[in-house]
């Protein structure tokens, strides 16, 4: 369910060719490093600030839970680029960031985004749908460690200097986009390897006006978060043999991280839905949920959708909750004069997504499932999906909304996801969440 591509392309070479270790300069192993979140209340896009370069840049970037590497526009960082260092073709730099072609670029002198022989891919901004062929190259990444704050460096971070076309739709304050895809040069998987930490991620995102975290790396959490963690349910991260991109091919697996819904709930009532949507198709890609931060909503392809909303309305009946007309993009509104608050929000029926057992599901509170349009109405926070144009659809994406304030722990080295419940329950949120 991804939008449209429209290519920036600068001439290339293709060629199958990609990234080493990154280096560091660090005064004491680290065991996690901790990024703040913020959400952006006019987007709803989640981001955090990192800095990069020479003159370490500050750059606030859009975290993307699919996205392949680093890419960034900023003219801070331009003109005080001095240790930018361009990813060369038919490196093992280049054939580790699975690179699909080489760019030439005689400009002198040359600047990040215009140098010869360079290993070359497309980023993506993943809201307009615009993506961009251009060079690879490296600089330092500065960083905090979770526990102490203590400063770190990796010298050799991979990124692509991208075009400023780039930056439509994305959140004002951001100048770019943050990978935290299954590649081995995403964030964690480049810390990983600089620092020899485990390659895993916790994440907590904040509603509108409140603060998050990310924190790449294990250690202990504050209180009570590390109570909290031992409580959490985990249920496999699986691989699509197909990538979300067009021009991907079975045997390139996604990078993005699915979880195998078995089946969807309404209070105790098990949804009648089409199962074969709930699978991931192993020819074309297509079904399957995945979790994405570049998605406000959780979409849902129509037929599940509409089973959804269906039900969910007669449910919300039966507890005297009046339906009112439609605000779009939302399938099912309500008044709110008739809907009861605690501190789970609304008092609406939950939604569960059904994992590997029964015993093990996400269950959304009117807090994650309950959108507010009006003083007067709320919407059932969930949309139908768009059609994915440039390759497989995915039947769910799991999106923002539903995610705040849980805690959400990615070990991409065991291929699993431990999620908590809300952590309203706990009566804490993301905004109080660290490492102790």
């Amino acid at each position: 369910m991804a939008p449209s591509t429209i290519s920036i392309v600068i001439f290339s070479l293709f060629l199958f060719s990609s990234y080493s270790d990154a280096q560091t300069t660090p005064s004491k192993k680290p065991e996690a490093f901790s990024f703040p979140i913020k959400k952006d209340a006019t987007t709803n896009q989640y981001y955090t600030n990192i800095q990069f370069g020479s003159n370490s840049t500050k750059l606030n970037v859009v975290i993307d839970l699919g996205g392949n590497f680093l890419w960034f526009n900023s003219e801070d960082y331009l003109n005080a680029a001095s240790t930018f260092r361009p990813i060369l073709c038919g490196t093992r730099k280049c054939r580790i960031a699975e690179a699909i072609g080489c760019t030439f670029c005689f400009l002198k002198p040359a600047q990040p985004g215009c140098t010869n022989n360079t290993c070359s891919d497309y980023s993506l901004n993943p809201f307009s749908g615009t993506s961009g062929y251009s060079g690879l190259g490296e600089d330092t990444l500065r960083l905090r460690s979770a526990r102490g704050g203590d400063a770190y460096a990796v010298d050799n971070f991979p990124f692509q200097y991208a075009h400023d076309a780039l930056l439509g739709d994305l959140a004002g304050p951001a100048l770019g986009v943050i990978a935290l895809g299954r590649t081995r040069i995403s964030l964690q998987a480049q810390l990983a390897s600089a620092f020899k930490i485990r390659e895993k991620f916790t994440l907590c995102v904040p509603p509108a006006g409140g603060d998050g975290n990310l924190i790449v790396g294990g250690t202990a959490y504050s209180k009570p978060f590390e109570e909290i963690s031992k409580s959490v349910l985990t249920t496999r991260l699986v691989r699509n043999p197909v990538g979300s991109s067009g021009g991907d091919v079975i045997g390139n697996f996604s990078r993005e991280y699915y979880i195998d819904v078995k089946s969807i709930k309404v209070g105790s009532k098990t949804l009648s839905l089409n199962k074969t949507l709930l699978s991931i198709n192993k020819k074309d890609g297509s079904g399957g949920t995945t979790i994405r931060t570049v998605r406000h909503y959780t979409g849902l392809q129509r037929s599940l959708y509409r089973v959804l909303v269906k039900e969910f309305a007669e449910a919300a009946a039966s507890m005297n909750i009046t339906r009112v007309a439609n605000v779009a993009p939302f399938g099912a509104c309500f008044d709110s004069k008739t809907v009861l608050s605690s501190k789970m929000g609304p008092q609406v029926p939950t939604i569960d997504l059904v994992l590997e057992k029964k015993s093990v599901y996400w269950r959304f509170y009117g807090s994650n499932s309950m959108v507010k349009v009006s003083n007067d109405v709320i919407c059932l926070a969930f949309v139908e999906g768009a059609i994915n144009l440039s390759g497989p659809t995915t039947s769910i994406e799991v999106g923002g909304y539903q995610m705040e304030n849980h805690l959400l722990e990615f070990d991409v080295a065991s291929s699993k996801l431990g999620f908590s419940s809300s952590l309203l329950l706990h009566d804490t949120s993301c905004s109080k969440f660290g490492a102790s």
